[in-house]
């Protein structure tokens, strides 16, 4: 959505650090960060998800490859339910974290 208001406020050099402290640890403009708090929307951090998601693109990768060697009869399906197990833990967390990003419903 296209932003087209300005809000100009007031805060003492204290309530400043603290703010520009959050939006950085965060990973977030100074704007976006009070633009997100001012809606409800929590911010949250966290570190490392590049990296996990990378890790969970080449999990999908070797998976694929099983599944189409699988297919061709290269190999006996092995049992992937652990796997499945743990990836759905990780989506359910996922999905938990992107949950406590959306704005309170007030």
């Amino acid at each position: 959505m296209k932003k087209t208001k300005l809000i100009t406020l007031r805060v003492t050099e204290k309530e400043y650090e603290t703010i520009k402290k959050k939006a950085t640890k965060s990973g977030m403009s100074l704007s976006r960060f009070v633009a997100f708090s001012a809606v409800g929307k929590k911010v949250v951090s966290v570190n490392g998800l590049p990296e996990v998601a990378k890790q969970l693109i080449r999990i999908g990768t070797n998976l694929n490859q099983l599944v189409t060697l699988c297919h061709l009869g290269r190999i006996t399906c092995p049992d992937l339910s652990q796997t499945r197990r743990e990836l759905n833990n990780i989506w359910q967390l996922l999905s938990f974290l992107t949950d406590q990003t959306k704005p309170s419903q007030d």
